[in-house]
């Protein structure tokens, strides 16, 4: 094993991963929230949503464990518990997506959504940290750990960050396909059957210009999954329930995916493709790396 992870970590941590995530999210699935096989009922996904990121960030400190050893821990470590940036990228990290979605809001809703917003901007500011705060701690950093610190981490010298950041995501939307067929698992309530390939295009397609930006919040604060991750966090909040939905009632919520693609542009063109990557990429990838990225 620790043979075959020093010549393919990647696949390896994504065996681990995959893996894991299949037996937690089977549960959901199988029971009366999913596609009713077992007469199990559940109170919510929330548990299993928990327990697979912490799933994630084990499978990537024992791939690395397997394949660099000590040094590659104490390296993805330093890179998981990056606390020490700016504070200015934590600023950043929290409010640009909610931002972003409430600019998008403003402009598909109007004048109501910016008087509704600016009528108690305390309460939005509250909402936007405090959710932010509790989904990074509970989740997205353990996530992230694994999808930025260990998978990102590795693609980025062989396909770029723009091709790093388009794998990354069709991996972590992998992963959680099976969430589609739950009760609570991408939006409220099931998923009406018409839906179905929507949300599956969607898990692929929607979320490459987060990726994008969180790639370059990565690169560009010293390589600090924490502010991925409170990113991260924020982008549950502007796309979730908590913001738009209440601000902006008449505003459909899937809209502040134009947003978010508005700003994944700006740092495309500012950074020139680049997204704060300092690295030098192959110019001649292996039939593995081919692999990878197909």
């Amino acid at each position: 094993m620790r043979s075959i992870a020093q010549r393919h970590p990647l696949a390896v941590f994504l065996a681990f991963a995959y893996g894991a995530s299949a037996a937690i999210f089977a549960v959901p699935l199988l029971s009366l929230a999913g596609i009713g096989v077992i007469p199990l009922d559940l109170p919510g996904v929330a548990p299993f949503v928990l327990l697979d990121a912490f799933a994630l960030v084990s499978a990537a400190f024992i791939t690395t464990a397997l394949a660099e050893g000590r040094t590659g821990v104490r390296e993805l470590r330093r890179r998981v518990f990056n606390f020490r940036v700016n504070p200015g990228w934590y600023v950043l990290a929290i409010l640009l997506l909610p931002i972003a979605a409430m600019a998008t809001a403003i402009v598909v809703g109007g004048v109501d959504v910016l008087a509704a917003i600016v009528g108690d901007p305390v309460a939005v500011l509250a909402t936007i940290v405090v959710a932010s705060l509790l989904a990074f701690a509970l989740v997205n950093l353990w996530e992230e750990a694994a999808w930025t610190g260990f998978a990102l981490e590795r693609l980025q010298p062989r396909l770029g960050p723009v091709g790093a950041s388009v794998v990354t995501t069709w991996l972590q939307g992998l992963i959680h396909v099976p969430l589609v067929f739950v009760i609570g698992g991408v939006t409220v309530g099931r998923v009406p059957p018409e839906q179905i390939p929507f949300y599956l295009v969607a898990l692929f397609v929607l979320p490459i210009p987060v990726r994008l930006t969180l790639t370059w919040l990565y690169n560009s604060s010293g390589r600090s999954v924490p502010i991925v991750g409170l990113a991260h966090a924020g982008l549950g909040v502007a796309a979730g329930a908590e913001l738009i939905p209440v601000v902006a009632p008449a505003v459909d919520p899937v809209w502040v995916y134009a947003g978010f693609a508005v700003v994944a542009a700006v740092i495309l063109v500012a950074t020139r493709g680049r997204l704060g990557y300092e690295g030098a990429e192959r110019s001649i990838p292996t039939s593995g790396e081919v692999a990878v990225a197909a």
